[in-house]
């Protein structure tokens, strides 16, 4: 694992095509060094050298490297031979070749992120070696970079700051971050904020939705007497000399007849003896088409092809021996030779064997034949008497199912004019029930009769309604003033941990910027609204109280003295500083740089010069 280096000096540096320097060039370097010469002589190709060893850029950074080379090459070497904290030699060479850089330390080869590892970050680095760098390039982005390396403020540290109550609150507290927690609790007060004003409302509108439902009951039960008082006339007038006995008679009868239909049980078609019949049908009728022809001629078929195969066979077989006899020879039968003499008489016999195996071939032939002709007649007549059962069964299958079809709609009609008969007694018994309902009443004033009750209903109901939403309104209203008063002691407390926490906040950032005190520089880079505990991002730098930006030339470089040597700080190192323009700095009285020290000046019509101040006089150049 890379070892960050906390210490070194650089003690000797060698270019070659870099800048000013086409050739070779190599410079000697002590603990102080006074780097002089007239302008243009190559003194700010020292820093830039120096710079471009470690982090690959120039003094002043800068995205593009093109005006660190010599005008007639392409070619760039950087020798850095440094000496570390323990006292070792080191030597880190940089060189760019046919626009591809190398690296090597002590000889390995390395990447910059190894260097950024043992040296820092480009920034970080060049911050602390150019006292110009920090405000003069980075600007605002310093903050970050400070941010960064700040030291991590413990709870504890800041929990001693803080007022015993104060502390005592937040301790009870589980949180990582203080601004989040913060802003957590305030999102939170804003909807309990919320919620209060959300329950206002609904009280202010139950308010007014008391006095509309009051003012509703008051009306429905004005509504529902007009309602009774028309009923009394109504029914009053349809009483008054009529005499229903006729109609309850009647009524009685007709709910008898009707109820006495409805307990029969409709016709259901018996299909039951069909159903069984068409299944066992159906099922013949398959197994019949399915039924295939077996021939029994089948076997001796078999037997007599292959008796006539065989015959064959030995026909030819003999027919061969046959051409091929000839004197000298030896039968393949009998095994002796054939002479000129037997000739004739060995052909013969062979002859009439070859005249047998024909006539017997003939016969089998014949028989062959009788038996195909027996197997045709017999399928022939297989498949008549199936083709006749077939259809026997499709005819037997129709009138069947016309029989079902016709006792299915003849049990269909019986259950319609069941159905057509209930249907007119209900209808009769309506009308019988309308005229005793209507007693001495007109059509019209039964309707309005009807229409008066079903009226009265619904009045009666909403009656009941509101009469319940009138009572439960004071219960509801005290209920939601408790919960106001509940989210008004949350919000209560909630803020009481809020302001506790912009101490807290308040006291960090006041540790934190205990730790980037200078002597004459003053960096903000937190602003802190002591009313919420919000933290917002700021970056002020200030030279004796005086903005960065109306500083002089040697302000500026006394202030970057004393930001290079608070990175030094908190970084823990002791790193060489490189200051610039050393003739417009009067006197540095602000800041003692630690480590490694070099002052560029300009003094006009002299040549180089590297002066040693703490070596003996007249250390130079090489």
């Amino acid at each position: 694992m890379i070892q960050p280096i906390k210490e070194f000096r650089v003690t000797r540096l060698t270019i070659s095509g870099f800048k000013g320097y086409a050739d070779s060039r190599t410079f000697q370097f002590g603990n102080m060094n006074v780097i002089s010469g007239h302008m243009g002589v190559g003194k700010s190709s020292i820093a830039d050298a120096i710079a471009f060893a470690i982090t690959g850029v120039g003094f002043y950074a800068g995205s593009k490297i093109d005006h660190l080379y010599h005008q007639h090459t392409r070619d760039l070497t950087v020798e850095l031979v440094f000496e570390d904290g323990t006292g070792k030699t080191r030597t880190l060479t940089r060189c760019r070749k046919d626009d591809k850089m190398s690296i090597t330390l002590d000889g390995r080869p390395m990447g910059q992120g190894e260097l950024f590892s043992l040296f820092g970050e480009r920034d970080l680095f060049l911050s602390m070696f150019n006292p110009q760098y920090f405000i003069g390039v980075l600007g605002a982005k310093g903050r970050d970079l400070l941010e960064r390396y700040l030291p991590e403020i413990s709870k504890e540290e800041v929990f001693s700051q803080l007022s015993k109550q104060n502390r005592s609150l937040l301790e009870q507290q589980k949180f990582l971050s203080a601004e989040a927690y913060a802003k957590q609790l305030r999102g939170q007060v804003t909807d309990l904020e919320r919620d209060i004003v959300g329950i206002q409302g609904k009280i202010a509108l139950h308010g007014e939705q008391q006095k509309a439902q009051a003012q509703e009951l008051m009306e429905a039960q004005a509504h529902r007497t007009q309602l009774q008082t028309r009923i009394d006339e109504l029914e009053t007038k349809r009483t008054t000399g009529f005499d229903g006995s006729s109609l309850e008679d009647r009524l009685a009868d007709l709910y008898a007849r009707y109820e006495e239909l409805q307990r029969e049980a409709p016709e259901v078609a018996d299909t039951e003896a069909l159903d069984t019949k068409l299944r066992e049908i159906t099922s013949k009728l398959a197994q019949r088409k399915a039924e295939v022809y077996h021939s029994k001629y089948q076997e001796p078929l078999v037997q007599v092809q292959a008796k006539i195969k065989t015959l064959s066979a030995e026909f030819n077989r003999l027919r061969h021996i046959h051409d091929g006899l000839k004197a000298g020879v030896q039968c393949p039968l009998c095994r002796q030779t054939v002479t000129e003499q037997n000739l004739p008489q060995v052909k013969d016999e062979f002859a009439v064997s070859l005249r047998n195996i024909q006539t017997e071939g003939c016969q089998l032939t014949a028989q062959l034949k009788e038996i195909q002709a027996l197997d045709t007649k017999a399928q022939a007549v297989f498949e008549q008497y199936q083709n006749d059962d077939i259809a026997a069964c499709e005819a037997e299958l129709k009138s069947l199912s016309e029989q079902r079809a016709q006792t299915v709609a003849q049990a269909e009609q019986q259950r319609a004019g069941r159905q057509k008969e209930l249907d007119r007694l209900h209808s009769e018994i309506q009308g019988v029930e309308l005229d005793r309902e209507c007693g001495m009443l007109t059509q019209e004033e039964a309707m309005e009769l009807e229409a008066l009750r079903t009226q009265l209903l619904e009045t009666e109901a909403r009656i009941n309604v509101l009469s319940e939403m009138v009572q439960a309104s004071p219960a509801a209203a005290e209920q939601q003033q408790e919960d106001i008063r509940q989210l008004q002691a949350q919000i209560q407390q909630k803020r009481e941990i809020i302001t506790a926490l912009a101490c807290y906040i308040s006291e960090r950032v006041a540790i934190s910027f205990s730790q980037l005190k200078m002597n004459r520089v003053a960096i903000s880079l937190y602003d802190v609204v002591k009313t919420t505990g919000e933290v917002k991002a700021v970056f002020r730098f200030t030279y004796e109280g005086r903005d960065y930006l109306c500083l002089s030339h040697s302000e500026k470089i006394r202030a970057g003295l004393e930001v290079a040597e608070l990175i030094k700080r908190l970084l823990g190192v002791v790193y060489p500083t490189f200051i610039d323009d050393v003739e417009s700095v009067p006197v540095i009285d602000n800041v003692r740089p630690t480590g490694q020290v070099f002052v560029a000046k300009v003094v006009k019509g002299a040549a180089l010069q590297v002066q040693i101040t703490d070596a003996p006089a007249g250390a130079k150049a090489a």
